[in-house]
């Protein structure tokens, strides 16, 4: 008897953790699946071209059984012939802190760069805090916006943009369409 209840007080441990995971990420669980838009790129990010007309392909996924979400994203010009930038983002709870971290990494054209960041639910929208460093040594450090409009649509705005000390004005807000 005493190790029926042991297993059950195990297995429910575990069952909690995962929900805890799970209900601090839920925020996200409006993004999951495939969204795409058609943009000119923003060369404030090293390695990125100015005014390079784009299609910029965004998949949002839970992974490990729901304790993380997983956010990939790759750009190309129109013709698909070559890639602008790439690169994604690992949401996980943080149990020291109790909010949501984040790891980034990817590539704009030929220059790495990875980062971390936090995430902070404001009214209507998501506040992604964010500093990379990239393989060259560029700092910056800047907030993603994020707004559920509907079902099939959010809107993005990087704002607060800080790079090697100098602020750069934000960028215009990006409307993304639901693709699956």
């Amino acid at each position: 008897m005493r190790k029926i209840l042991l297993v059950i007080m195990i297995v429910s441990g575990f069952l909690f953790a995962q929900n805890e995971a799970y209900d601090a990420l839920k925020v996200l669980e409006p993004y999951i699946g495939k969204w795409q838009i058609k943009e000119s790129s923003y060369g404030f990010f090293e390695g990125l071209p100015e005014d390079t007309e784009t299609i910029n392909n965004v998949e949002y996924r839970w992974i490990t059984d729901r304790s993380a979400i997983l956010e990939t994203w790759e750009a190309r010009t129109l013709d698909g012939k070559q890639r602008i930038n790439i690169g994604s983002i690992l949401y996980a709870l943080d149990p020291a802190t109790n909010s949501i971290k984040t790891k980034h990494f990817g590539y704009d054209g030929n220059v790495y760069w990875s980062g971390n960041g936090w995430l902070e639910k404001r009214k209507n929208l998501l506040a992604l805090h964010i500093e990379e460093l990239t393989i060259n040594g560029t700092h910056t450090t800047y907030t993603e916006e994020l707004r559920i409009l509907n079902k099939n649509s959010f809107q993005s705005q990087f704002i607060d943009i800080n790079q090697g000390g100098k602020s750069i004005s934000k960028q215009p807000k990006r409307k993304f369409s639901r693709t699956k």
